[in-house]
């Protein structure tokens, strides 16, 4: 069958698809003098479209097109200025990093940005009383671990305005990623007058934001399919954004993306599986190898079982890698080395990758799985286990969901996988529960590595299993301190903390992940990027 047939045969499934209005897709006719408008998906719901709190992938890719911070990242990955007027001055010792507001920038309701603004949304974050689930991404800040803690009070964190335009904060430790930290919309600003007159109800629906970016969010009400972004008048850079309202439908099945963008009523859409073979050298699939990781993640604090070394060992060698790449993802992303994606960063020593340098750590080995799981049931005193994987209902979601439990059930006699394909938030809030068997995860970290490993620390949010380990801790607590900016240790701690991640079973890592798009070729102006949101749309035009 050739490529055009194949296209066809996806589009005839579209017949059967409801009927969807949207404007701007691949054939771009909108007329002149109407309003500009980009048709778009996102691939579940959203979980969270509050800055302070969002925790996923899916959450910051939405977030990122009405909220803004300090930086933002380009096309070279690299931090550039955004509601700040230039990249921060840093003290020789490295502790403190002063930023210079740029003039006139406002939120969305016409009010001014003010460094205040950036000191209340920090202390928000970190606030336990709010319960940010990214509470732990500031505490490179002063005092932000002690808060978290319970052990300071908010207004103790390392940030203060130096003047309306002056922000000024604090460091743990000299932070070699402190300007990509500050990209982060986790430190967005918040209007607290705002904020505190929708007391509970800020951040639970569009008319309880207020935005700082390009955009405004209209039309989510927090559980909703579909939602827009309309231009923001008061955006600092509004002269450069093009489209005057961005539509988002929830699109999980691939082939109906497919079939709404060969349509014409979509001007992108996310593409993987079969069909990714199918555009594979067709001038409108965007490939962006990320630095995302897909893991399988273990519920070692719900699940007595799972505390057993020997079956977390049994689970980390009968997956082969190389075929869920290629076999079931035909491609949208390469097998894991590690627990630390390969291509973040190389040793200061010998500029070697971290797959060179630390080595091929996960492996395929379906014999040696089986005498970890042999021992393992003699070791529990069982016949039998059975554990209940749960996967988001998205395309990509159940297929890797399906073809674990077939290796597992295969390569692993004595063990049976009960599948759970469920909406990406319900996924989310099991995991943020800290009661399961087994999730299939990721981790979209910064540009700093040690977030992977950080992951799995006693004291952070996103420990889904609950793990406990001085030893991990000390080496999270070096490289967010004393390591500083002597790179050479920094290297040594990171191979040290992804050791004893694979040696523990920690995690099973499983892809570090492609993300494919199809899209209009007229659409120009959009930013890839290898962290965060993979495609950025906001300054697109056609």
């Amino acid at each position: 069958m050739s490529k055009f047939d194949k296209r066809i045969t996806v589009l005839l499934g579209f017949l059967a698809l409801p009927a969807l209005v949207f404007a701007g897709g691949k054939k771009d006719s909108q007329a002149a003098g109407a309003p500009k408008v980009l048709n778009w998906v996102s691939q579940g719901e959203i979980t969270t479209m509050d800055s302070g709190k969002s925790y996923d992938t899916l959450s910051w890719e939405q977030i990122e097109f009405f909220n803004e911070s300090l930086f933002k990242i380009d096309g070279n990955n690299e931090p550039v200025p955004a509601l700040a007027q230039a990249l921060p001055e840093i003290s020789a010792d490295g502790l403190t990093v002063t930023v210079t507001l740029r003039e006139g920038i406002r939120f969305s309701d016409g009010s001014p940005i003010t460094a205040d603004d950036f000191v209340y949304g920090a202390r928000r974050v970190v606030d336990p009383a709010v319960g940010s689930q990214s509470a732990r991404r500031l505490t490179y800040i002063k005092n932000g671990a002690e808060i978290i803690a319970g052990d300071q009070r908010p207004e103790t964190l390392g940030i203060r305005a130096l003047a309306p335009n002056k922000l000024e904060i604090n460091l743990v430790a000299p932070n070699p990623y402190i300007n990509w930290e500050l990209a982060s919309v986790i430190i967005a600003p918040v209007s607290r007058k705002f904020a505190e007159s929708k007391g509970a109800n800020y951040g639970l629906s569009a008319e309880n934001l207020l935005a700082s970016g390009p955009f405004v969010l209209t039309g989510w009400n927090g559980a909703n399919i579909s939602w827009s972004y309309v231009k923001n008048p008061h955006y600092w850079d509004a002269k450069n954004i093009y489209f005057d309202e961005i539509k988002i439908q929830v699109v999980k099945e691939v082939a109906t993306g497919v079939a709404l963008y060969e349509a014409g009523s979509l001007a992108g859409a996310p593409v993987s599986g079969e069909h990714l073979s199918v555009y594979r050298g067709a001038p409108d699939l965007v490939e962006v190898q990320t630095l995302r990781m897909t893991n399988l993640e273990l519920g070692v604090s719900s699940n007595k079982a799972l505390q057993n070394i020997n079956l977390r060992k049994a689970l980390l060698l009968a997956v082969n890698r190389e075929e869920l790449a290629t076999a079931i993802l035909n491609g949208d992303g390469v097998p894991a080395v590690g627990a630390i994606p390969n291509g973040i960063a190389v040793s200061p020593v010998n500029g070697k990758s971290i797959k060179d340098d630390f080595g091929t750590l996960v492996k395929f080995d379906a014999a040696q799985a089986r005498q970890f799981l042999t021992q393992a049931l003699r070791e529990l005193s069982l016949n039998q286990i059975t554990l209940r994987l749960v996967t988001s209902d998205n395309d990509e979601g159940i297929k890797v969901g399906q073809y674990l439990q077939s290796v597992y059930e295969t390569n692993l006699p004595g063990l049976k996988i009960d599948l759970a394909n469920v909406p990406a938030s319900v996924r989310f809030q099991e995991m943020m529960s800290y009661k399961f068997d087994l999730a299939l995860g990721g981790w979209t970290g910064e540009f700093n590595p040690a977030t992977y490993p950080k992951q799995f620390e006693t004291s952070n949010e996103h420990n889904h299993g609950k793990w406990v380990s001085p030893e991990l801790t000390n080496l999270i607590n070096a490289l967010e301190t004393t390591d500083g900016t002597n790179f050479a240790l920094r290297w040594d701690h990171l191979r040290q903390a992804n050791q004893y991640l694979i040696d523990n079973a920690v995690v099973v890592p499983l892809v570090q992940a492609s993300k494919s798009y199809l899209v209009n070729p007229k659409l120009k102006g959009y930013v890839v990027h290898v962290l965060g949101t993979p495609i950025d749309i906001t300054r697109a035009h056609f």
